[in-house]
């Protein structure tokens, strides 16, 4: 009989007498465990997840399986496959010339990337997202009223989780598997950068206030136009949503809250460190 992947058999089970009466009960003690494995990885990686885009583990920090024992109390297993997922979702880097694995960094080459990938998708969003998905505008209403106790209460954790839930929920009305993978990615690097910027606005309350109003109005205004089916209108709406990342960091780079450099170079730096590479290559 075929064997499932990545199930290993139980040790000496097809030579030790008896194995066959009692494969029900191990059969049973077997399945009750994976779960619990399962579950604890998950928890892991959540919170794991959740300690990197919010900062405290900051950009370029050492993460290791002794750390996320010792600090997280995290089990030896749970804690070996929540770095494997991180990397796999890219907010871990392996790097064997510094002998570790690492957060991934957040300078200004990286920044651009989020900003350029977030834009690309969001306005892929506009003109892909079904308006034949019958829950679609309901969903986004039940969202968006969480989004808006969140930013009441003013968690940037929570916040920038239920904007993801938001986006993600529009992203799959189109039904396209790889794009979500590629579009979940972007979300999940762009609330670091997020919760960054609104860790800055927020030595300025009627700065960080403002912000929060708008974003609340354009969901609003994002849900109206699907509801209307109005794509001209989302096609305006949504990478114009998805501009105000790169607005927001300009307006901080222009008061020199950070060294002064513009996004606008930023990215113009990030577009010729790429037209070099493909250069190389040619």
């Amino acid at each position: 009989m075929k064997r499932s992947k990545g199930v290993k058999p139980l040790a000496g089970a097809r030579n030790r007498p008896g194995a066959a009466r009692n494969s029900g009960n191990r059969g049973s003690r077997r399945t009750a465990e994976e779960p619990r494995e399962a579950s604890q990885t998950d928890a892991a990686v959540d919170l794991i997840r959740s300690k990197i885009i919010d900062m405290s583990l900051q950009p370029g920090s050492r993460l290791d399986e002794p750390l996320l024992r010792n600090h997280f109390k995290l089990g030896r297993t749970p804690a070996r496959e929540a770095i494997n997922r991180l990397v796999a979702e890219g907010l871990v880097n392996i790097s064997p010339n510094r002998g570790g694995m690492f957060v991934r960094g957040l300078d200004f080459v990286e920044i651009g990337e989020v900003i350029m990938a977030y834009q690309l998708v969001e306005t892929v969003l506009a003109q892909l997202c079904s308006f034949d998905d019958d829950s679609l505008v309901a969903d986004l209403e039940e969202i968006q009223a969480r989004y808006t106790r969140e930013v009441r209460g003013k968690s940037f954790l929570g916040i920038t989780s239920v904007n993801e839930e938001f986006h993600l929920r529009m992203h799959r009305s189109i039904g396209n598997a790889l794009f979500y993978e590629f579009a979940l990615s972007t979300h999940r690097h762009l609330r670091r950068l997020l919760v960054l910027i609104y860790k800055i606005e927020n030595r300025e309350r009627n700065v960080l206030e403002a912000q929060m109003e708008i974003n609340l109005d354009e969901h609003v205004r994002i849900i109206d136009a699907i509801s209307r089916r109005d794509r001209t209108g989302l096609s305006q709406l949504l990478p114009a949503h998805a501009q105000q990342a790169q607005t927001r960091l300009a307006r901080i780079l222009s008061e020199e809250r950070v060294p002064p450099l513009t996004v606008d170079r930023l990215l113009n730096d990030f577009f010729a460190t790429r037209r070099g590479r493909w250069a190389d290559r040619d």
